[in-house]
């Protein structure tokens, strides 16, 4: 196959449970990887869901939890193929899955998480939110906390998994945990203006943004950084 970018399709999965979109991940791969399917990103609201990453540490639970359950506090709790740590996704959270080809391997992941900061980065940007990202650590940060966590999977050649944006997510969900392993704020989108239509589990103290709007300026600036970024990204594969 071409190394050339091919079309990517955008879905938008609405609000899903954690398991049926893993189920919609594994489709999309499996058709890439079949190649009978284009590059495919994913856009979800999940249902509250605390989920566990390869580098998952069983201190960052800050209560009890027993790793055999499936719960913790009345949460459902899942292993995710993906790097990283322990988080939380939830209402107000736009989880972005982009299914991507990536043949030759691993080394290409560092500039594709590069690439996903950079997108995010972008769209909050056009909110007027300045965020940026960390040397020593993955994700997106603003000056009232980490706004966006990323985590990135690889199997057979195509991506898992993606990065997660703070719309105006429920922050209190975080409490019981340490996210991603690090003490630090949770920012949302929403702690930075007023804007329109209010999202279901926003946190009463952030102000009304629309999830819509954050969907739409990640996928224009992904079209956008991908004709560029894409092809280089997966030339060092």
């Amino acid at each position: 196959m071409s190394l050339a970018v091919r079309p990517i399709v955008f879905r938008n999965l609405g609000r899903l449970g954690w398991d049926a979109a893993c189920c919609e991940q594994e489709r999309a791969a499996e058709a890439i990887a079949g190649g009978a399917g284009n590059d495919t990103v994913l856009f979800v609201e999940h249902e509250p869901v605390y989920t566990l990453g390869l580098r998952f540490r069983a201190e960052n639970f800050r209560r009890r939890f027993d790793l055999a359950g499936s719960t913790y506090c009345g949460i459902p709790v899942r292993r995710a193929w993906r790097g990283g740590e322990l988080t939380y996704h939830g209402p107000g959270q736009l989880v972005v899955y982009p299914i991507l080809w990536l043949p030759r391997g691993g080394p290409s992941l560092h500039g594709l998480v590069a690439f996903y900061q950079e997108v995010v980065i972008a769209a909050l940007g056009e909110l007027g939110i300045a965020s940026f990202c960390r040397r020593e650590a993955v994700g997106v940060w603003t000056a009232r906390g980490k706004i966006a966590s990323i985590g990135v999977g690889l199997r057979h050649g195509v991506t898992r998994n993606g990065f997660a944006v703070n719309v105006a997510v429920n922050k209190r969900a975080f409490e019981p945990i340490v996210p991603c392993g690090r003490e630090e704020p949770v920012a949302n989108a929403a702690d930075f203006m007023d804007g329109i239509d209010r999202v279901d589990g926003a946190d009463e103290r952030g102000g009304r943004i629309s999830i819509d709007v954050v969907r739409g300026l990640i996928e224009k600036h992904f079209i956008r950084l991908a004709e560029t970024q894409l092809p280089r990204i997966k030339e060092k594969a």
